[in-house]
């Protein structure tokens, strides 16, 4: 009976510990409330002057450009920006949900740097010019550009980039970004091989701090991409070492590999655009696995990115 009261203790605590709130406390500025509730040319003017890191960093303009302060009054003031408006409203409601996620994984980031400090978070309207801007010290989201697919209307993006233009994918796009902070990467020789670990690297960061989001989230893949990754990554890395990729610095070369494409066409229509990306995070993946006492802060600051190829044994194996 002793042991079954302290494995229910136990479990009492462990579940505690799991649902207990963040310490870190995450609270977005408004931007977008106050945008939206200008009446005046004047007072627009005013709330721009007030806030010149946001007008000018994310909105692009100043508030010296006349042209500039009417083009922003006329999209407020139009009637499908006000129903756009009022959508990403409904939608994130007072920002509680993704306030705390924010909060969560900052939590997690203090842990591994203790000296961590949380940038200023914003949430504006741009209606959709702009989705996001992320720096170490400041984080604006426009937030209609990540309404989804009931929207009434959507960013100006390719059909296959879409599906991370929705509520789910604002943290891991965001942490992803902020991993830089602490990504070492020597990029005096700019190779494939280099690209692919400070990808992996940057990947397996934000898995570290978003323990309960998704891979697909993190990496921005649909479930079916993840899966024709994994199933055929024999035939990636073949195709990897039979063009010599590894040490390629052609940037229009690794660019096909590394950036934005609906598919890779030089190996399959199966083949998710960005596979450079996710190899780079199965390396380190498996780097991590043949060498447990490696921790995310000494794989960050890593900048010998052949030996975590080699110390990975990547040969385009599954698990075993």
């Amino acid at each position: 009976m002793r042991i079954f009261i302290a494995v229910l203790l136990s479990a009492f605590v462990l579940c505690c510990a799991k649902d207990s709130p963040p310490e870190i406390q995450v609270t977005f500025e408004r931007f977008d409330e106050q945008l939206m509730a200008v009446k005046t040319k004047e007072e627009l003017v005013k709330l721009l002057e007030k806030n010149r890191a946001i007008t000018e960093l994310f909105y692009g303009g100043n508030v010296s450009d006349t042209a500039f302060v009417s083009d922003v009054f006329h999209m407020i003031k139009h009637e499908d920006a006000q129903k756009l408006f009022k959508q990403s409203q409904d939608t994130f409601g007072d920002l509680t949900k993704v306030s705390t996620d924010f909060a969560k994984a900052f939590d997690e980031v203090k842990k591994l740097y203790p000296d961590y400090t949380p940038p200023k978070m914003v949430a504006a309207f741009t209606g959709l010019r702009n989705d996001m801007f992320i720096t170490d010290s400041l984080v604006i989201v426009s937030l209609e550009a990540f309404i989804g697919p009931n929207a009434l209307y959507r960013p100006d993006q390719s059909d296959y980039m879409m599906n991370r233009f929705t509520p789910e994918y604002i943290v891991p796009s965001v942490v992803r970004v902020l991993s830089n902070k602490f990504n070492k990467v020597n990029f005096e020789k700019d190779t494939f091989t280099a690209d692919m670990i400070f990808f992996g690297k940057s990947l397996e960061f934000s898995r570290a701090v978003l323990p309960h989001i998704a891979d697909s989230l993190i990496i921005g893949y649909t479930n079916t991409q993840m899966q024709n990754a994994y199933e055929n990554q024999d035939v990636i890395w073949a195709h990897v070492i039979e063009r010599e990729l590894l040490n390629s610095d052609n940037p229009t070369v690794n660019a096909k590999y590394f950036g934005e494409r609906p598919y890779m066409a030089e190996i399959s229509k199966d083949c998710p655009g960005r596979i450079g990306q996710w190899l780079g995070w199965r390396i380190v993946e498996l780097y991590r696995a043949n060498n447990p006492k490696v921790s995310i802060q000494d794989l960050m600051k890593n900048e010998n990115v052949e030996e975590i190829l080699r110390g990975s044994k990547y040969r385009g194996q599954k698990d075993e």
